[in-house]
């Protein structure tokens, strides 16, 4: 098992993960199943290959040659994000998730990020304990209109 970092022009060799960590949001989601629905990978990327190449790292967890697992984290101005994190089931509870936080938030403080964060699915919330781990905690929760609503 072996962590690579790579460039944001890479970022489509994670697509079957990210996927997978949609349909898992979608299960989730109590109010917002057709939004994770229609989310597409290319549309979260749209403004992940936008930001400059010294404001995003994408981490990849590759067993031989098949990426499992990924974190990405990015920088705008002082504030730091982890902005995904999956790793494959049967690789999960073996260390690699804290690995890839690790060097998401390590690499945020060296970019002087002061605040760093994570966001979470509402109906995600059992990813709590983990990320409590490394020192994240619930601050606010926002409510959201319903696209069908408005």
């Amino acid at each position: 098992m072996e962590i690579k970092a790579v460039d944001k022009s890479e970022i489509h060799i994670i697509k079957p993960l990210w996927e997978k960590l949609n349909e898992i949001h979608q299960e989730d989601s109590i109010h917002f199943k057709d939004h994770f629905a229609n989310f597409t990978f290319e549309k979260r990327c749209k403004d992940l290959v936008a930001k400059n190449s010294e404001d995003i790292q994408i981490n990849v967890l590759y067993d031989e040659e098949r990426p499992v697992g990924y974190c990405i984290s990015t920088v705008k101005g002082n504030r730091g994000e982890i902005e995904s994190l999956f790793i494959e089931k049967q690789y999960r509870k073996l260390g690699y998730g804290d690995d890839l936080v690790e060097r998401g938030i390590s690499w945020l403080k060296s970019n002087n990020c002061e605040r760093i964060e994570v966001s979470v699915a509402s109906g995600h919330e059992s990813v709590f304990g983990f990320y409590k781990k490394f020192g994240f905690y619930p601050s606010m929760t926002t409510l959201r209109l319903k696209e069908e609503t408005r």
